[in-house]
């Protein structure tokens, strides 16, 4: 039984070896994500953060989205657009003013 957990955990981390390899982003986030999108909205404030900012450089400071172009990005990284959108403005990373939103 223990020969079974030691190779589970041998899988496990090549696995997340491979997603890490394959990120498009920071090593430490590559565990996040597969194939480019968010598997889960990590619990952890610090990890959240750092995805978060992550997200963030896919808006081009300066530029004015409207809420639709917002969901319409996030949607193509996470189901649950519309909490990544709320904690991106909770975390001053998006702008919210008079039903648009800009990169911070």
């Amino acid at each position: 039984m223990r020969l079974l957990y030691s190779r589970e955990v041998t899988l496990l981390r090549q696995g997340n070896d491979v997603r890490i390899e394959e990120f498009d982003g920071p090593p430490a986030l590559g565990r996040f994500f597969k194939a480019g999108h968010l598997e889960t909205i990590p619990s952890s404030r610090a990890d959240r953060i750092a995805v978060l900012r992550h997200l963030a450089l896919r808006f081009v400071p300066g530029r004015d989205y409207y809420e639709s172009e917002v969901n319409r990005i996030l949607q193509g990284v996470h189901a649950d657009h519309a909490m990544l959108r709320r904690y991106l403005v909770d975390e001053k990373l998006l702008r919210r003013a008079s039903g648009r939103y800009r990169r911070a």
